[in-house]
């Protein structure tokens, strides 16, 4: 299988869109080394970078 990189505005961008619009709402990334939220939100993230598996593993002790 290739290792395809996938453009992640593309993914994140409604999500980003839907949290600015709600201001109940808070927006939640994990990701390796991409873990970030756009200026408009800033106040409302929980932004993780870390290696999904290992962070799981963490939560789950």
């Amino acid at each position: 299988m290739r290792n395809v990189r996938y453009n992640p505005v593309i993914v994140k961008y409604p999500f980003w869109e839907m949290t600015a619009e709600n201001p109940k709402a808070v927006y939640a990334c994990l990701n390796y080394d991409e873990s970030f939220c756009p200026e408009e939100i800033e106040e409302r993230p929980t932004c993780i970078n870390g290696d999904t598996g290992a962070v799981l593993k963490d939560i789950k002790k």
